[in-house]
């Protein structure tokens, strides 16, 4: 019996040992895994994330926005007689030599008359109505949306044609009338002295030629322009309408020392008109006047479009850039040791990497024994015969040893480069770019370049954020 229960008292302390062990075990595991959630979480709001950015081929248009100052050949044809006016041409229409363009009535009785005669539809011919009929067929024809803005342009020339349809019908039905006057010279026409385009309005720049542009022509708040159908009566000297005589013209733009150098070589550049959003081809030239570089662009044709315009803004379109392209803010600039790169040698077995002999400089201004120290270079200045490197062990005042000779170089000079932090494979390493072209958001850099980067590279998205080798957490 006292051995029965003596198995039952060590079989009852084995249970309780195992149940002991089972609860150590479970609050063991228990501890790991809240160790691990916790260290997890503090890494993971304690470690600071770059953003990456894969390199990418892109295109960069070069275009540069300006207002330029329009030159043409005008002539101001000014009233000869006071009395009332009358138009007989829409505003920006071309005239052939001898085009009834006005006429201006001393004593008003033919202009009483004409205004009669315009309200009744008998003045509108067949001819008439099917010119105008033509002209909103052509316009319906060819809207888009993209063209909406052209509706108001639709508009005035509508009612420019219109007007002109009426008056000169109305100046026919009265011709007896118009006939009386004229023999009795109280009744005068204003007809084109030679082909050009009729404008209505002055602005005192008619006779401004290249020779005379100066920086205040470019000042717009004190531009004034003058409408000559502001009234319907004119005095006697004062200008009834300007005539634009010549196709060729000119936009003179005030340009820097930028732009100046990009175009020095060509002879002929494409722009686009923000108002219409038009392109074209223009000549130019370049002249300097107090100390001020203006670029002077020569079109043949479309003038039209702009003669109601003295001022107008335009875009120089220069060619694409196309490279490699990449955000401003992976961009930042690294200070590098320069040493000559003849002094670079083989690691010889101590380092499968090229590298330096470094006497490296004591405190008490001796050198000690020459060491390997492998050493990566950035970038090679050709033309110097530099190389740039970058490392812990190798600093200002330290002397290199060049191989097989007794001359020596001491670490002095250093210089910046501009480039990006590579992290393609977990850390970041620098790359020095080639910059081609840049806006305000992207740069376009050269591809293929020995210490650059390359398409499908990723960078740091915030180049200031990084140091080199620093590990990255993407």
């Amino acid at each position: 019996m006292a051995g029965r229960r003596t198995r039952k008292k060590k079989k009852k302390n084995i249970v309780r040992f195992r149940s002991r062990w089972n609860l150590n075990i479970g609050t063991v595991l228990f501890l790991v895994v809240a160790f691990y959630i916790a260290h997890s979480l503090y890494h993971y709001y304690t470690t600071i994330r770059i953003s990456s950015y894969e390199v990418e081929q892109g295109t960069i248009e070069v275009n540069t926005s300006y207002t330029g100052l329009i030159l043409r050949k005008e002539i101001v044809v000014h009233a000869q007689q006071g009395g009332r006016l009358d138009y007989y041409l829409k505003d920006n229409t071309k005239a052939s030599n001898g085009t009834l363009v006005c006429s201006v009535d001393e004593n008003g009785n033919i202009s009483q008359k004409l205004e009669e005669a315009a309200d009744t539809n008998a003045v509108l011919s067949e001819d008439n109505l099917g010119d105008i009929q033509k002209f909103i067929r052509d316009y319906v024809d060819g809207y888009t949306d993209k063209s909406y803005y052209a509706t108001y342009n639709f508009k005035t020339d509508l009612n420019g044609q219109l007007l002109e349809a009426m008056n000169l019908g109305a100046l026919e039905a009265i011709a007896d009338y118009t006939d009386y006057a004229q023999d009795n010279q109280t009744f005068h026409l204003y007809r084109s002295p030679e082909p050009g385009i009729v404008a209505y309005y002055t602005d005192g720049l008619e006779s401004v030629t290249m020779d005379t542009v100066t920086k205040d022509l470019f000042d717009q708040s004190s531009y004034k322009k003058s409408s000559t159908k502001a009234t319907d009566a004119v005095e006697s000297g004062q200008p009834v309408y300007k005539l634009i005589t010549d196709e060729n013209w000119q936009v003179i733009v005030p340009i820097d020392e930028v732009m100046k150098d990009t175009l020095q070589d060509g002879e002929t550049v494409r722009i686009r008109f923000r108002e219409d959003h038009t392109t074209a081809f223009a000549d130019y030239t370049m002249i300097q006047e107090d100390n001020q570089d203006y670029l002077i662009l020569t079109m043949h044709n479309s003038m039209i479009r702009y003669a109601h315009e003295r001022y107008i803004d335009i875009q120089i379109l220069l060619d694409q850039r196309t490279g490699l392209k990449i955000p401003n803010s992976s961009i930042t600039t690294k200070t590098f040791e320069l040493v000559p790169d003849t002094y670079f040698t083989p690691g010889n077995g101590i380092s499968s990497q090229e590298g330096l002999w470094v006497e490296h400089r004591q405190k008490d201004g001796s050198y000690a024994e020459a060491v390997f120290v492998p050493a990566t270079v950035y970038y090679r200045d050709e033309e110097e015969k530099m190389a740039y490197i970058s490392h812990e062990e190798i600093r200002r005042g330290d002397r290199i040893v060049k191989t097989g000779s007794k001359e020596r170089f001491e670490v002095s000079k250093t210089a910046k480069l501009r480039g990006v932090y590579n992290i393609n494979k977990g850390y970041a390493i620098f790359r020095q770019i080639d910059e081609i072209f840049s806006n305000n958001n992207y740069t376009i850099v050269k591809s293929g370049t020995e210490y650059g980067i390359m398409l499908y590279d990723h960078i740091a998205l915030d180049g200031s954020t990084v140091t080199e080798n620093q590990m990255i957490n993407l």
